[in-house]
Protein backbone atom coordinates (compact mmCIF):
# COMPACT_ATOMS: atom_id res chain seq x y z
CA UNK A 1 0.00 0.00 0.00
CA UNK A 2 1.34 3.42 -1.29
CA UNK A 3 0.74 6.60 1.78
CA UNK A 4 2.25 10.18 1.16
CA UNK A 5 3.82 12.01 4.20
CA UNK A 6 3.70 15.33 4.87
CA UNK A 7 6.49 16.00 2.96
CA UNK A 8 4.55 15.08 0.03
CA UNK A 9 7.14 11.40 -0.43
CA UNK A 10 5.40 8.59 -0.86
CA UNK A 11 6.55 5.57 0.47
CA UNK A 12 5.22 1.63 0.14
CA UNK A 13 4.14 -0.12 3.43
CA UNK A 14 4.29 -4.29 2.72
CA UNK A 15 2.29 -6.45 4.73
CA UNK A 16 0.32 -9.78 4.26
CA UNK A 17 -2.68 -8.25 5.76
CA UNK A 18 -3.23 -3.97 6.54
CA UNK A 19 -6.30 -3.36 9.21
CA UNK A 20 -7.89 -0.43 9.18
CA UNK A 21 -9.40 0.59 12.86
CA UNK A 22 -9.40 4.09 12.68
CA UNK A 23 -13.03 5.16 12.60
CA UNK A 24 -15.61 6.79 10.21
CA UNK A 25 -12.92 9.14 8.71
CA UNK A 26 -10.59 6.05 8.09
CA UNK A 27 -7.23 7.24 6.77
CA UNK A 28 -6.35 3.57 5.84
CA UNK A 29 -9.60 2.79 3.61
CA UNK A 30 -8.92 6.18 1.89
CA UNK A 31 -5.30 4.91 1.01
CA UNK A 32 -6.59 2.03 -0.01
CA UNK A 33 -9.22 3.50 -2.22
CA UNK A 34 -11.63 2.33 -0.35
CA UNK A 35 -15.08 4.16 -1.06
CA UNK A 36 -17.73 4.11 1.02
CA UNK A 37 -21.27 4.99 0.54
CA UNK A 38 -22.76 7.47 2.29
CA UNK A 39 -26.43 8.67 3.69
CA UNK A 40 -27.23 11.24 5.10
CA UNK A 41 -27.67 12.11 8.90
CA UNK A 42 -30.76 14.75 9.46
CA UNK A 43 -30.51 14.52 13.01
CA UNK A 44 -27.56 15.93 15.22
CA UNK A 45 -26.76 15.21 18.56
CA UNK A 46 -25.87 17.47 22.55
CA UNK A 47 -25.25 15.60 25.42
CA UNK A 48 -23.11 15.56 29.01
CA UNK A 49 -22.13 13.33 32.15
CA UNK A 50 -24.21 13.82 34.92
CA UNK A 51 -24.29 12.84 38.26
CA UNK A 52 -27.46 12.44 40.57
CA UNK A 53 -29.82 12.43 37.77
CA UNK A 54 -32.85 11.43 38.65
CA UNK A 55 -35.08 8.27 38.66
CA UNK A 56 -31.80 6.90 39.87
CA UNK A 57 -33.01 3.50 39.40
CA UNK A 58 -30.18 2.52 36.85
CA UNK A 59 -32.50 1.74 33.90
CA UNK A 60 -32.00 2.99 30.17
CA UNK A 61 -34.17 4.98 28.37
CA UNK A 62 -34.77 6.26 24.84
CA UNK A 63 -37.25 8.31 23.38
CA UNK A 64 -38.07 8.06 19.47
CA UNK A 65 -39.81 11.10 18.04
CA UNK A 66 -40.80 12.39 14.65
CA UNK A 67 -37.88 13.64 14.10
CA UNK A 68 -36.18 14.55 17.95
CA UNK A 69 -34.87 11.74 19.76
CA UNK A 70 -33.20 11.69 23.46
CA UNK A 71 -31.87 9.00 25.86
CA UNK A 72 -30.57 8.62 29.29
CA UNK A 73 -27.99 5.52 30.03
CA UNK A 74 -25.92 5.02 33.05
CA UNK A 75 -23.12 4.43 32.85
CA UNK A 76 -19.72 3.24 35.27
CA UNK A 77 -18.93 5.32 38.23
CA UNK A 78 -22.58 7.05 39.24
CA UNK A 79 -22.33 8.71 35.88
CA UNK A 80 -24.95 9.19 33.57
CA UNK A 81 -25.00 10.40 29.95
CA UNK A 82 -27.64 12.55 28.45
CA UNK A 83 -28.11 13.02 25.22
CA UNK A 84 -30.58 14.43 22.87
CA UNK A 85 -30.71 14.16 19.21
CA UNK A 86 -32.79 16.65 17.42
CA UNK A 87 -33.90 16.81 13.89
CA UNK A 88 -31.82 19.06 11.61
CA UNK A 89 -34.88 21.97 11.72
CA UNK A 90 -33.90 22.79 15.66
CA UNK A 91 -29.77 23.46 14.66
CA UNK A 92 -30.26 27.31 14.53
CA UNK A 93 -31.64 27.05 17.94
CA UNK A 94 -28.82 25.01 19.47
CA UNK A 95 -26.56 26.96 17.85
CA UNK A 96 -27.74 29.95 19.32
CA UNK A 97 -27.95 29.03 23.32
CA UNK A 98 -27.15 25.20 23.02
CA UNK A 99 -27.58 24.87 27.07
CA UNK A 100 -30.82 26.51 26.43
CA UNK A 101 -32.00 24.19 23.87
CA UNK A 102 -30.37 21.16 25.76
CA UNK A 103 -32.72 21.72 28.53
CA UNK A 104 -35.66 23.01 26.60
CA UNK A 105 -35.11 19.49 24.38
CA UNK A 106 -35.11 17.66 27.66
CA UNK A 107 -38.33 19.51 28.74
CA UNK A 108 -40.62 18.46 26.09
CA UNK A 109 -40.06 14.83 26.79
CA UNK A 110 -42.74 12.75 28.67
CA UNK A 111 -41.25 11.83 31.86
CA UNK A 112 -38.39 12.92 31.24
CA UNK A 113 -35.15 13.05 33.25
CA UNK A 114 -35.26 15.43 36.46
CA UNK A 115 -31.79 17.07 36.30
CA UNK A 116 -33.06 19.56 39.57
CA UNK A 117 -30.23 18.01 41.68
CA UNK A 118 -27.99 16.67 39.08
CA UNK A 119 -24.29 17.89 38.36
CA UNK A 120 -22.50 17.88 35.19
CA UNK A 121 -19.49 16.34 35.03
CA UNK A 122 -17.17 18.50 31.89
CA UNK A 123 -18.73 20.41 28.91
CA UNK A 124 -22.04 20.00 26.87
CA UNK A 125 -20.82 18.18 24.11
CA UNK A 126 -21.88 18.75 20.55
CA UNK A 127 -21.66 16.88 16.86
CA UNK A 128 -23.42 18.56 14.28
CA UNK A 129 -22.39 15.94 11.38
CA UNK A 130 -22.32 12.13 11.05
CA UNK A 131 -22.99 10.72 8.16
CA UNK A 132 -24.41 6.94 7.82
CA UNK A 133 -21.04 5.83 5.99
CA UNK A 134 -20.87 1.95 4.68
CA UNK A 135 -17.18 0.47 3.16
CA UNK A 136 -16.92 -2.91 2.56
CA UNK A 137 -15.32 -4.83 4.97
CA UNK A 138 -11.80 -6.01 2.79
CA UNK A 139 -10.63 -5.61 -0.43
CA UNK A 140 -7.55 -7.21 -1.60
CA UNK A 141 -5.65 -7.74 0.99
CA UNK A 142 -6.87 -4.49 3.34
CA UNK A 143 -9.55 -5.42 6.04
CA UNK A 144 -11.78 -2.72 7.70
CA UNK A 145 -13.25 -3.08 11.10
CA UNK A 146 -15.62 -1.26 13.43
CA UNK A 147 -16.19 2.28 12.44
CA UNK A 148 -13.80 1.99 9.27
CA UNK A 149 -15.90 -0.11 7.86
CA UNK A 150 -19.41 0.68 8.99
CA UNK A 151 -20.28 3.86 10.70
CA UNK A 152 -24.09 3.80 11.71
CA UNK A 153 -26.49 6.56 13.48
CA UNK A 154 -24.45 6.30 16.86
CA UNK A 155 -28.02 6.97 18.62
CA UNK A 156 -28.25 3.04 18.75
CA UNK A 157 -25.02 2.50 20.63
CA UNK A 158 -23.70 0.37 18.02
CA UNK A 159 -20.06 2.01 17.94
CA UNK A 160 -18.11 -0.60 20.94
CA UNK A 161 -20.14 -3.18 20.05
CA UNK A 162 -19.62 -3.77 16.15
CA UNK A 163 -15.87 -3.09 16.85
CA UNK A 164 -15.56 -5.80 18.52
CA UNK A 165 -17.71 -8.12 16.83
CA UNK A 166 -16.07 -7.33 13.46
CA UNK A 167 -12.59 -7.21 14.75
CA UNK A 168 -13.50 -11.19 16.02
CA UNK A 169 -14.88 -12.11 12.81
CA UNK A 170 -12.19 -10.75 11.35
CA UNK A 171 -9.90 -12.85 13.48
CA UNK A 172 -11.71 -16.15 12.75
CA UNK A 173 -11.77 -15.78 9.30
CA UNK A 174 -7.83 -14.99 8.83
CA UNK A 175 -6.04 -16.19 11.70
CA UNK A 176 -5.87 -19.99 10.07
CA UNK A 177 -3.65 -18.72 7.22
CA UNK A 178 -1.88 -16.21 8.88
CA UNK A 179 -0.76 -19.07 11.08
CA UNK A 180 0.20 -21.27 8.54
CA UNK A 181 2.09 -18.84 6.27
CA UNK A 182 0.64 -19.89 2.93
CA UNK A 183 -2.22 -19.27 1.04
CA UNK A 184 -5.75 -18.66 1.80
CA UNK A 185 -5.96 -15.35 3.10
CA UNK A 186 -7.87 -13.92 0.43
CA UNK A 187 -10.75 -16.81 0.97
CA UNK A 188 -10.62 -16.04 4.96
CA UNK A 189 -11.24 -12.59 3.93
CA UNK A 190 -14.01 -13.01 1.39
CA UNK A 191 -15.45 -15.17 4.25
CA UNK A 192 -14.78 -11.89 6.52
CA UNK A 193 -16.65 -9.46 3.94
CA UNK A 194 -19.87 -11.94 3.46
CA UNK A 195 -20.43 -12.71 7.30
CA UNK A 196 -19.96 -8.57 7.97
CA UNK A 197 -22.82 -8.17 4.96
CA UNK A 198 -24.72 -10.58 6.42
CA UNK A 199 -25.27 -9.87 9.79
CA UNK A 200 -24.52 -6.34 10.08
CA UNK A 201 -25.84 -5.10 6.38
CA UNK A 202 -29.73 -4.78 7.52
CA UNK A 203 -29.57 -3.41 10.58
CA UNK A 204 -27.59 -0.59 9.55
CA UNK A 205 -29.96 -0.44 6.72
CA UNK A 206 -32.57 -0.05 8.78
CA UNK A 207 -30.55 2.66 11.52
CA UNK A 208 -29.87 4.88 8.53
CA UNK A 209 -33.14 5.07 7.16
CA UNK A 210 -33.97 6.32 10.53
CA UNK A 211 -31.66 8.47 10.91
CA UNK A 212 -32.50 10.30 7.88
CA UNK A 213 -35.39 12.05 9.97
CA UNK A 214 -38.48 11.26 7.93
CA UNK A 215 -41.74 10.88 9.66
CA UNK A 216 -42.46 7.19 11.40
CA UNK A 217 -44.40 5.44 9.57
CA UNK A 218 -47.40 3.13 10.60
CA UNK A 219 -46.13 -0.24 11.46
CA UNK A 220 -43.22 1.25 13.40
CA UNK A 221 -46.26 3.28 15.59
CA UNK A 222 -47.83 0.06 16.14
CA UNK A 223 -44.05 -1.68 16.95
CA UNK A 224 -43.02 0.69 19.31
CA UNK A 225 -46.91 0.70 21.08
CA UNK A 226 -47.04 -3.37 20.94
CA UNK A 227 -43.54 -3.64 22.70
CA UNK A 228 -45.31 -1.67 25.58
CA UNK A 229 -48.31 -4.22 25.91
CA UNK A 230 -46.95 -7.69 24.58
CA UNK A 231 -43.93 -9.36 26.07
CA UNK A 232 -43.86 -11.39 23.05
CA UNK A 233 -43.25 -8.50 20.88
CA UNK A 234 -41.19 -6.86 23.41
CA UNK A 235 -38.60 -9.64 23.63
CA UNK A 236 -38.52 -9.94 19.85
CA UNK A 237 -38.19 -5.84 19.36
CA UNK A 238 -35.54 -6.18 22.21
CA UNK A 239 -33.52 -9.29 20.32
CA UNK A 240 -33.29 -6.50 17.53
CA UNK A 241 -32.70 -3.82 19.04
CA UNK A 242 -29.60 -5.77 20.60
CA UNK A 243 -28.23 -7.03 17.24
CA UNK A 244 -28.71 -10.39 18.53
CA UNK A 245 -31.67 -11.04 16.07
CA UNK A 246 -31.83 -9.86 12.06
CA UNK A 247 -34.39 -6.89 11.69
CA UNK A 248 -36.20 -9.69 9.38
CA UNK A 249 -37.52 -11.03 12.67
CA UNK A 250 -39.97 -8.62 13.00
CA UNK A 251 -42.01 -9.39 9.99
CA UNK A 252 -42.65 -12.85 10.93
CA UNK A 253 -46.02 -13.98 10.47
CA UNK A 254 -46.83 -14.46 13.73
CA UNK A 255 -44.78 -11.65 15.45
CA UNK A 256 -46.63 -9.49 12.68
CA UNK A 257 -49.87 -10.44 13.92
CA UNK A 258 -49.45 -9.79 17.75
CA UNK A 259 -47.89 -6.74 16.47
CA UNK A 260 -50.94 -5.57 14.73
CA UNK A 261 -53.74 -6.78 17.95
CA UNK A 262 -51.84 -5.09 20.30
CA UNK A 263 -50.38 -1.98 18.95
CA UNK A 264 -54.07 -0.82 17.86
Amino acid sequence: MLYEDRNRERHEVRGRLVVGADGRDSRVARLAGIRGRVRPHNRFFYWGYYRGVKPADGRSRMWLGDPDCAYVFPNEDGKTVVLTAPGRARRDEYRADPEAAFRAGLARLTEGPDLTEAEREGKLLGKLDLPNVWRPASRGRVALTGDAALSSDPLWGIGCGWAFQSAEWLVDATAPALRAGGDGLEAGLRRYRRTHLRRLGPHHLMIADIASGRPMNPYERLLYRASARDPHVLRAFEAVGTRRRSPALMFRPDLLARTVVAGR
